[in-house]
């Protein structure tokens, strides 16, 4: 690779960080831009790999500490600089619990570790509570990270093995197919090691590094086909931002478009012929952001995530400020911090002198956030919030017993948990997902004062109802969930129950507001004509049904909002969350029309939760949902009362207990 400044790779920057950051700012129009990470990883493998490869040809070995220094003046004091403006605002932002959260987020990322922390704390990086921690971003910069830390040394070995551009290929090809073989393996497996550790991504460094072998810069320069090939690469790249969405299985197979695209743009931009992508890549909008890209990928997030939790006007004026403050903080840093830095001449003469700075650097990020997690903690022991901690932690009487009560994605053997009377007369089913497992503390106290048996099966997120069954979570078909769904309704004849009582998150599978299943999620056909399939074969058994109204959703977090309330001093009632948004009246339409048609009772307890306008978040002093649509235990046990009523007339609870 030439070391020449390459404009067009500059551009390409422009590129990356332009489809990431409107990805999350939501603008709309590309689905795919979370792509634009993988961009970047190719680049940087192409660059280091180039100037190593060159390092390598002139001297015959790598000058560890240049390089390590180089890369700590080029990423450390911006990224500090970040760590501590992001942590100061989360003081005045964030309940306590979320500073925690936040802090140990930047404490991985002081580290060079945080894809590692958030791989094993977020089930998915699409998923709505990634949304709350604002050093999210920084796991592609600890892979990155990562990657400089062993390749120089890997390189340098294989170099010393046999130096040769053949022999380098093959073995860089052969760690690639591996990286990628695991990729793919973890990709089908567990899809959170796939997207964030760096032995999974690997293989887009290297597909970088190929790219930087000198047969193949010689090729771009000698070949017309070059200039196609960067067209190609171009317009594979838009076609994954515009086409890609996050249901996808990423990185799995398809990470290959986006990275194959890079490399071609890349190998076409070596060449230096007219005509191809390069007059875009080079123009000056682009030459800037990509100069400031790294500056404006640190801020960025952090920026959109507070905006976001503070509710900063409209949809469209938020992305608007978010947008003017990320360019104002990224110039500015980047004159202030990042360029005086990287640019100094006293750091770069004794490269010991830019490592020291680096360990400096990473030892100040970690001190301050291992100081703001301790002072998180001392203000989540404040009564008002400790309360609020509990609240959110404590799980229903099935789930949260030891017996696995409430089964995993995975499992497809129903599993039946009894409370109350072993030894009953009268046996109350409770079958459904974890909406249903909300039930299981106030039942579960009936059981056992009057006497009978409680039994449940429960599968999380899988519904009563008979419809395609998908898994955002698995982003694939469930069939784990259709052969649960068919065997509890077998155990559940079987068992003779005097009432089966279905409950469910309805509007999590309709299509709406409320549900992330996107091309999967259920019509209000298709969710009538599948309910009505599971529990025809309970009444034609002559299994007496009771189904129960979904419990309201607000779809916001209105246990951190009113820990965020409590914190910043405002009113608790600002989280409280409009009927018409908590509940979808067609849904519960239907399911009585289909109750009575069936021969069931359909029983509507939305009222023990809200009034006719609005949805407290706190009722009486208790937290009423522990996350975005959960009731929590206290709430629950309070329904009690309200079941009794609603179970007199099956003689499952006796007059003198009313």
């Amino acid at each position: 690779m030439d070391k020449q400044f390459r404009e067009d790779i500059e551009g390409l920057r422009a590129v990356a960080v332009l489809s990431v950051v409107i990805f999350h700012f939501g603008v709309g129009g590309l689905p795919g831009g979370f792509i634009g990470v993988d961009v970047f990883f190719v680049i940087s493998g192409y660059l280091i790999s180039g100037l190593l490869l060159n390092e390598l040809d002139r001297t015959g070995r790598i000058d560890l500490w240049r390089f390590y220094g180089r890369r700590a003046r080029r990423l450390l004091p911006l990224s500090l600089l970040v760590t501590v403006v992001t942590l100061l605002v989360a003081v005045f932002i964030l309940s306590p619990s979320e500073q925690l959260f936040a802090a140990k987020g930047g404490l991985a990322s002081s580290l060079y570790a945080s894809n590692f922390f958030f791989m094993t704390q977020l089930a998915d990086y699409f998923a709505p509570e990634s949304e709350l921690n604002p050093f999210l971003h920084t796991w592609s910069l600890s892979v990155e990270e990562q990657f400089y830390l062993v390749w120089p040394a890997l390189l340098l070995l294989l170099w010393r093995r046999r130096p040769t551009a053949r022999s380098m290929a093959i073995s860089m090809s052969v760690l690639a197919v591996l990286s990628f073989a695991l990729c793919l393996w973890l990709s089908y497996r567990k899809q959170p090691w796939a997207f964030y550790a760096s032995p999974t991504r690997a293989w887009e460094f290297l597909f970088g590094a190929l790219a930087a072998l000198k047969p193949v810069t010689d090729w771009a320069r000698r070949s017309r086909a070059a200039v196609s090939l960067g067209w190609l690469g171009m317009a594979g790249l838009g076609a994954t931002l515009l086409l890609l969405t996050e249901e996808a299985r990423f990185p799995g197979w398809i990470a290959l478009v986006p990275a194959v695209a890079t490399v071609a743009i890349l190998i076409s931009g070596a060449s230096h012929q007219r005509g191809g992508p390069d007059a875009f890549l080079k123009t000056s909008v682009m030459q800037w952001l990509g100069k400031h890209s790294y500056s404006i990928y640190l801020w960025h997030w952090p920026i959109i995530v507070y905006a976001n939790l503070l509710e900063l006007g409209d949809p469209i004026t938020r992305i608007a400020l978010c947008s003017a403050l990320t360019l104002i903080c990224a110039a500015t840093s980047f004159r202030l911090v990042e360029h005086p830095v990287r640019a100094s001449g006293w750091l770069a003469a004794n490269p010991l002198r830019s490592v020291r700075l680096g360990a400096a650097l990473t030892a100040a990020g970690s001190v301050i956030a291992l100081s703001t997690a301790q002072a998180a903690l001392v203000f989540s022991a404040r009564p008002e919030h400790a309360a609020l901690i509990a609240a959110m932690k404590e799980m229903p009487v099935a789930s949260g017993s030891s017996e696995n009560c409430l089964i995993g994605f995975k499992q497809s053997e129903p599993v039946t948990c009894n409370f109350g009377s072993s030894e009953a007369r009268k046996t109350v089913v409770l079958f459904g997902d974890s909406h249903a497992d909300q039930w299981s503390t106030p039942l579960a106290l009936l059981a056992e004062e009057q006497g009978w048996r409680l039994v449940t099966l429960l599968k999380a997120s899988c519904p009563v109802s008979q419809i395609t069954d998908y898994s955002p979570r698995l982003r694939r078909l469930w069939p784990e969930c259709t052969e649960w769904r068919r065997r509890a309704i077998e155990k559940i004849i079987d068992l003779d129950a005097d009432l089966v009582i279905v409950s469910q998150m309805s509007s999590g599978y309709v299509t709406g507001p409320w549900s992330a299943r996107g091309k999967y999620s259920a019509s209000y056909a298709q969710w009538e004509q599948g309910l009505k399939s599971s529990l025809e074969p309970l009444r034609a058994a002559n299994v007496p049904v009771l189904l129960l109204r979904d419990s309201p959703s607000p779809r916001e977090d209105l246990a951190n909002c009113v820990a965020r309330a409590r914190w910043r001093g405002i009113p608790e009632t600002s989280c409280d969350v409009p009927r018409s948004i908590a509940l979808d009246p067609e849904i519960s339409v239907l399911e009585r029309k289909l109750a009575t048609a069936v021969g069931a009772r359909f029983a509507d307890l939305s009222a023990q939760f809200c009034n006719d306008e609005l949805c407290p978040a706190v009722d009486s002093g208790i937290l009423v949902y522990r996350d975005t649509n959960h009731l929590t235990n206290d709430t629950a046990e309070r329904q009690v009362q309200a079941l009794r009523l609603l179970l007199e007339e099956h003689v499952l609870v006796s007059q003198n207990n009313l």
